[in-house]
């Protein structure tokens, strides 16, 4: 097992990311196709960026958001 990216927790199986980062990121995949309907079209970077500043967002939530918005970027 190695590290996670974002905290350095060992990872969960099969995953680059701990229990933790990788529950949070499924969470946020899986609520992206409600958040582009609902908002007519939203960009998977458009979302990432309103789960980066949504008050509501946890750390560990905002921490992939902010990680997803960089592989994205490239």
């Amino acid at each position: 097992m190695g590290t996670c990216l974002l905290c350095k927790r060992r990872t969960a199986p099969g995953s680059t990311l701990c229990a933790y980062h990788q529950l949070a990121k499924n969470n946020i995949e899986s609520a992206y196709p409600v958040w582009k309907e609902a908002y007519g079209g939203m960009t998977w970077k458009q979302y990432l960026e309103q789960v980066k500043r949504n008050t509501q967002t946890g750390d560990w939530a905002r921490e992939v958001a902010e990680f997803l918005s960089k592989e994205a970027n490239g």
